[in-house]
């Protein structure tokens, strides 16, 4: 479990007894802890699909000096992400990466966001990453293996709950290995691609990956 749940959860406002409970779920599952040195201490960041705002809040308490953006099409969670004490600090706007100006970020992250889409659009959001960063600029992704099977398929199950019952996710779930995302990042045109695996102690396949805009 990361680090600090209950301390980045009490900074929102009236969220309501289901929007808590799933804030308190997301941090159970989600390793935000071992995500967090990857990021960079200054500098103009892009979560792109930034739903609740979790993470942002988590960086506006870590990375005081990074000015923080998110944009996600669920109109639902950027309502919830507003109610957090650190949106005055957070610039929030509803659609996609391809709405973001290019070349205005030092880094972009994502979340569990790629397996969430099909292919076609996985490719796209890393294209449009790729345009949002500036040169030498970083991307930051979080998100889930195929790899081994027995976490694999709690995620995968957790998933196609959340989107198709729970109605908690806008999506439609796809998964790939580590090696894919690492091979679909260089044809992007990132470099010096780095993956890790950050899910000992999880019951999920969380693994990170980071790249770099020439």
């Amino acid at each position: 479990m990361a680090l600090g749940g209950r301390r980045v959860i009490s900074q929102y406002r009236g969220p309501g007894l289901r929007a808590r409970g799933y804030l308190h779920v997301r941090w159970l599952v989600c390793p935000f802890d071992r995500v967090l040195p990857l990021v960079p201490t200054e500098g103009r960041l892009l979560d792109v699909g930034c739903g609740s705002g979790l993470w942002l809040t988590y960086l506006a308490q870590e990375r005081p000096r990074l000015e923080l953006h998110g944009v996600d099409p669920d109109a639902r969670k950027l309502t919830l992400a507003r109610t957090s004490a650190a949106a005055s600090r957070l610039h929030l706007r509803p659609g996609s990466v391809e709405d973001v100006p290019p070349a205005a970020y030092d880094v972009v992250t994502m979340f569990d966001v790629l397996c969430l889409v099909p292919d076609e659009v996985k490719l796209s959001i890393l294209n449009e990453s790729f345009r949002a960063l500036k040169s030498g600029g970083t991307v930051v992704i979080k998100d889930a293996d195929t790899r081994p099977w027995w976490k694999y398929a709690p995620t995968a199950l957790e998933e196609l709950i959340a989107v198709h019952v729970l109605r908690m996710t806008v999506g439609r779930p796809t998964f790939h290995s580590l090696d894919w995302f690492a091979r679909e990042l260089a044809s992007a045109g990132f470099r010096d691609v780095e993956t890790r695996r950050v899910d000992r102690g999880y019951v999920h396949t969380h693994v990170v990956l980071r790249a770099r805009k020439p």
